[in-house]
């Protein structure tokens, strides 16, 4: 009769518990190495546990089973999931924030003197008039209101480059747009927003995180992975080298 290796049936338990727990973690970025980590394997031997592991059948079919029920209960399709990160990736960050460079407000100004709107105007004035008469200085002996720059000032205007205040240079003013009507690509690429006490903060997906995963979806990317070094030290990051796609053959028809 062959001899058991001693232990041999403590550990079993214990490895496929294990190894289940690669399976969870690995689902969560695909990352075998940092899934081995999580699961309760050695820094220093989870690259190579974590191939070790990649290659098991039976640990291959647990990941594939898993990938397809979470898909089922998100009720998402390959083609679903490869659309989304081709909208991060195609999206224009100024479909979400504008950076703008708009004139002061002398640049349009007569005799480049300050500019008021409208309805500025008005304000200027009837404050002008209720200090004068807080003054009890009779309407008669009023002096004329000094306009300055007149009426007419749109922020939206570029700066004039012959402006003496701003030197053509004008002023910068992000503009957030309105999410509630962003197109599919922007909607993607947009990751919420957080109230600072600087201001607005927008946040984006990783264009970055997208153009990897859409690349392995394809098939562009072959990974490079480096062991780690002496005494455990932190791996080197995984380089990617893009693989020629060939094209596709003329129809024959």
């Amino acid at each position: 009769m062959a001899r058991k290796t001693p232990g041999t049936e403590a550990i079993r338990p214990q490895a496929q518990e294990r190894r289940e727990r690669f399976v969870a973690e690995y689902l969560i970025d695909r990352n075998a190495t940092q899934a081995a980590i999580r699961a309760g394997y050695s820094e220093r031997t989870a690259y190579s546990q974590g191939c070790r592991l990649l290659k098991d059948a039976e640990v291959r079919r647990l990941i594939e089973e898993s990938s397809a029920n979470l898909r089922e209960r998100l009720q998402l399709t390959t083609e679903q999931i490869a659309e989304h990160l081709a909208n991060v990736i195609t999206a224009d960050p100024n479909d979400l924030i504008e950076y703008r460079r708009e004139c002061c407000r002398y640049c349009w100004g007569d005799d480049f003197r300050y500019q008021r709107t409208p309805q500025e105007m008005r304000d200027a004035r009837r404050n002008w008039e209720e200090g004068l008469l807080a003054k009890n200085i009779p309407p008669e002996q009023w002096p004329e209101f000094d306009e300055q720059g007149g009426i007419g000032f749109n922020k939206l205007h570029a700066p004039n480059p012959e402006c003496p205040e701003c030197f053509g240079e004008g002023v910068d003013r992000p503009y957030p747009k309105d999410t509630r009507s962003l197109g599919p690509a922007a909607a993607a690429l947009y990751a919420g927003v957080k109230v600072t006490k600087d201001g607005l903060e927008i946040k984006m997906h990783s264009k970055e995180k997208a153009v990897e995963l859409y690349g392995k979806h394809l098939g562009m990317f072959v990974d490079k992975h480096e062991l780690s070094g002496p005494g455990g030290k932190e791996q080197a990051a995984p380089q990617y080298i893009v693989a020629p796609i060939q094209p596709a053959k003329p129809s024959e028809e």
